[in-house]
């Protein structure tokens, strides 16, 4: 599980459990251990749309943190 690739799946983990370690374990008793024994999440990235445009994405990053820096401010001048 420390490997930077890591598992996708509970399944993945049944799987290399069964053919590494030679344990047969239920789906449930997989999340359990992994969830709650170890305290352990996997780590799938979020899904991103198709019609997403790269550089609008960049300019959206920049512009929303622009725009959150001035309303702090503004919002700082109002509390002062």
């Amino acid at each position: 599980m420390n490997e930077p690739s890591g598992f996708q799946s509970y399944g993945q983990i049944q799987e290399w459990l069964k053919s590494e370690l030679g344990l047969s374990l239920a789906h449930k008793t997989v999340y359990e251990i992994v969830r709650f024994s170890l305290g352990a999440k996997l780590k799938v990235p979020r899904p991103q749309s198709t019609k997403q445009q790269g550089e609008s994405l960049s300019h959206l990053k920049k512009t929303s943190s622009l725009s959150l820096k001035l309303y702090l401010a503004q919002l700082h001048k109002k509390l002062v």
